[in-house]
């Protein structure tokens, strides 16, 4: 969009270095060639077994992991001192790393009977070196948190024996405990296969599709089509992180991403820094429940409930579009209460030029048919759609300069999808030994116990805990690894308590998603706050302000499955248009808060008939639809009396 708004590059935009993010480094060189060397095979090891060669599981992730640690401890340093060059330590890692790789390949026969359970010569060894790696790899890109974490449920393991109550177990010897990890039951766990089968695919995608000129196209849509209405850069923030996180792994990456340019627009315009900040965060995070790829975590999710995916995406598609409405109305209402104005026509990319290039959506429209119409798999839809964003490519690029694309570009592509899967592929191999660790010890079981114990056996209660432990267990860490590791735990409790599993599944994460945004450690809200130069922990409290629609209606769908589009045509229907007036009225209670006209009283009341309607049922509905009548005509009369007082002071 830069290049309809001269002004764009006049604010200087610091982008957030957490510690994770400062160890990337910039290689160039014959380091180069070999990443260029190493994605591009990556990349043809994928299509070949997805498309035309099966094999074996766990052959497939641990070659997949094995891709990422070669480019991974090149592109990860160990420490902000080791930043210039690839060290002796990143290359034994790599070696420790290929290592375990061959050993399992020459092994595996045996291996598939043992590993897990009777570990037998080089195993410990070898199993080790596995868990040191990803250890290790998990540290450099996503930072200590989940590493901690991983190492508390390994020493759990062992001291079950000294632990009181629930959390007794007779524990585990150290060779039983590397075995296990080093296993399909830890790290090449159902998180890890779920990459390397799927994610790997769509962020491939999601690079070709940058290459072709469609993420510069759906923001140039975004700014034509909400552009000139009032606040409009918050709004096309809404629209083009919206379109662009639904592809994006994490939502920090969006956030860096988009927010670059639309935050310093929406300050310009009139926007506080902590607001403009909160809306780029909260259009980020959205990104990741929103159809048809949910920021990956939704193959995840498939995986573990054993459901097609098209049935999962469908029902996402009503919470999702309600979330967005929200946070769209909460935008124009404050728009409209500190009177900002939209960007001129001038600025704003023309819609025939929009028009003229509309082509370059078709491959997320392929995509969309071969998953909904021709109810393809998931794997054959997104190759598909790989090879539609690289034929648009191709044609973009002869129609805009007449010209092909050169190796470089051809590589430099590649490379960006490899990388771009680095961080996901890392915490799902870790998230994978947390997951083995509580399958091994029974905790995960034992957890569930504890929150349906906890609760008292009321529902209500429970949704609050499993909410509150979703997003501890889900801050710092990547979408798809924040919901992992709850999902395993918590969902079993709520099943237990009589919630359908895919509403379950559901409710983690949306919670997950939005631990990115929750303070004390909302990672997409302090890279927000460092591109706005605003208080991060501000920018984390606006933040779940205006997202709060994304806290309550995952209570609403687990009450009411319509939200889930489960039910009779015409409940759906009444469900539909209920919610998306329920959250507009949560949006007026939630910008009350800064309207002097608005009271207390009434904004409670707002919320209180926003609960009404979001909840699906008849007699909600009705007393929701009657307290917003009454609401209205009330703010009506108010108006016109303060109206007609400053007449009579006129007077």
């Amino acid at each position: 969009m830069n290049q309809h708004d001269p002004q764009a590059k006049t604010d200087e935009v610091v982008i957030p270095q957490e510690e994770h993010v400062s160890l990337k480094r910039t290689i160039s060189g014959k380091t180069l060639i070999f990443v260029y060397l190493v994605t591009v095979l990556m990349a043809i090891y994928h299509i070949y077994i997805l498309a035309f060669s099966p094999t074996d599981p766990w052959i497939f992730s641990i070659t997949h992991l094995n891709f990422v640690m070669v480019i991974g401890f090149i592109y990860y340093a160990a420490h902000k001192h080791f930043l210039h060059s690839v060290s002796i330590l990143d290359i034994l890692l790599i070696l420790a790393s290929l290592s375990t790789y061959v050993y399992v390949m020459y092994h595996f026969t045996e291996l598939i009977d043992r590993a897990g359970v009777l570990p037998e010569g080089y195993d410990m060894l070898f199993g080790c070196l596995a868990i040191i790696t990803v250890l290790e790899l998990s540290r450099r890109t996503a930072g200590w948190v989940l590493t901690l974490l991983v190492v508390v449920f390994l020493i759990y393991c062992v001291v079950g024996p000294w632990l009181p109550g629930l959390l007794w177990h007779k524990g585990y010897s150290l060779e039983r405990i590397v075995s296990y990890m080093f296993s399909p039951q830890g790290i090449y766990n159902i998180p890890l296969g779920t990459t390397a089968r799927f994610v790997y695919i769509f962020v491939l995608f999601g690079a070709f599709l940058e290459l072709s000129g469609a993420a510069p196209f759906f923001m140039d849509f975004a700014y034509a089509a909400a552009g000139r209405s009032r606040g409009g850069p918050a709004k096309v923030a809404i629209i083009s992180s919206g379109l662009l996180g639904m592809v994006n792994g994490t939502s920090t990456g969006n956030v860096v991403t988009t927010g670059t340019l639309t935050i310093p627009l929406m300050k310009r315009t009139g926007y506080s820094p902590s607001f403009a900040g909160a809306v780029e965060a909260c259009a980020s995070t959205g990104g990741q429940i929103m159809p048809p790829v949910m920021g990956a975590a939704v193959f995840l999710m498939a995986q573990m409930i054993n459901m097609p995916y098209t049935e999962i995406m469908v029902a996402a598609t009503l919470p999702a579009l309600l979330y967005y409405v929200a946070l769209y109305m909460s935008v124009d209402l404050e728009a409209g209460r500190i009177r900002l104005m939209g960007v001129s026509r001038d600025k704003l990319p023309p819609w025939k030029n929009i028009r003229r290039k509309a082509y370059l959506s078709l491959p997320v429209f392929v995509l969309l048919y071969c998953l909904l119409i021709m109810q393809a798999s998931v794997v054959f839809s997104g190759l598909v759609a790989l090879v539609s964003a690289i034929g648009i490519g191709i044609v973009e690029r002869r129609l805009s300069s007449g010209s092909m694309f050169t190796m470089k570009e051809w590589c430099e592509t590649i490379k960006d999808g490899g990388m771009n899967v680095i961080q996901i592929t890392a915490t799902c191999a870790a998230a994978g030994m947390i997951m083995g660790a509580l399958t091994l010890t029974g905790l995960g079981l034992k957890i569930a116990s504890i929150v349906v114990s906890l609760s008292g056996g009321n529902l209500f209660v429970c949704l609050v805990l499993t909410m509150l432990l979703t997003i501890l267990l889900g801050m710092g860490l990547p979408t798809i690894a924040a919901y992992a590791i709850p999902a395993s735990v918590v969902v079993p409790a709520l099943v237990d308590m009589g919630v359908p599993e895919l509403a379950a599944h559901m409710f983690v994460l949306y919670y997950a998603s939005l631990s990115a945004i929750t303070p004390p450690v909302a990672l997409a809200s302090f890279a927000a706050a460092a591109i706005a130069h605003s208080n991060p922990l501000k920018v984390s409290c606006v933040s779940v302000r205006l997202g709060i629609a994304g806290f309550i209606i995952p209570y609403m769908f687990v009450y009411g499955p319509q939200l889930l589009l489960v039910g009779d045509p015409l409940s759906i229907a009444q469900a539909c248009i209920t919610a998306i007036v329920g959250v507009i009225a949560l949006s007026i209670a939630i910008i009350g808060y800064l309207k002097t006209s608005v009271s207390h009283a009434e904004r409670a009341l707002y919320v209180a008939c926003a609960m009404l309607l979001i909840k699906p049922g008849f007699i909600t509905d009705i007393a929701g639809c009657g307290l917003l009548v009454a609401l209205i005509l009330w703010n009506v009369r108010k108006s016109r009396q303060a109206r007609t007082d400053g007449e009579k002071v006129q007077a």
